[in-house]
């Protein structure tokens, strides 16, 4: 089955492999807490891990696939962890106290009128990042945000989990770039 993904991008093979590592999958969901995933999020990020260890994974080694899948899809999620962390953190440092402002003497009427420190301005991106993706892109984004189930996606789409994959990555990439470009 591996072969399979890695060579031809087979989709069932993929679907096969998942079915048997759902356990690990759902192990990583007890443990961890990511904000805004629900379970349907955590699928969508084993599927894109597995399918990307699949594609790197060489079994001459004596490393067992499950074992190099389980560190794979630990390591994403610890990584997803401390991006939101690192955001919250950059949003807490720019915060002010109510109390602070009132210290400065601080018209409450020119702080409430002032600009929105730019992470709030992510909002007004969304349309410009929605607008640069591809029709496979957007419903790899709407899958994403749960609109949508990955099999309705394909369907859709008439394509594959794996090429459904792919355009999700690409898709998180260019709102990662865009969102770190402003």
């Amino acid at each position: 089955m591996i072969q399979l993904v890695r060579e031809n991008d087979d989709s069932a093979a993929l679907q096969s492999l998942m079915k048997k590592y759902r356990p690990i999958v759902d192990n990583f969901y007890k443990i961890y807490w990511i904000e805004g995933y629900d379970r349907n999020d955590w699928y969508q990020e084993a599927y894109i891990v597995c399918h990307q260890t699949c594609k790197i994974y060489d079994g001459d080694h004596g490393s067992k696939f499950a074992n190099f899948f389980k560190m794979r899809f630990n390591n994403h999620i610890v990584s997803i962890i401390r991006a939101q962390r690192a955001i919250k953190r950059r949003a807490n440092s720019e915060t002010q106290s109510f109390e602070s402002i009132m210290e400065k003497n601080e018209n409450m009427f020119e702080f409430l009128t002032r600009p929105a420190p730019k992470m709030l301005d992510i909002v007004t991106h969304v349309e410009t990042i929605i607008s640069e993706l591809s029709d496979l892109e957007l419903i790899a984004f709407r899958v994403i945000l749960g609109e949508t189930t990955v099999e309705d996606a394909c369907l859709r789409q008439q394509c594959d989990i794996g090429k459904l994959l792919r355009a999700s990555s690409r898709c998180k990439n260019k709102i990662r770039r865009q969102l770190t470009q402003k």
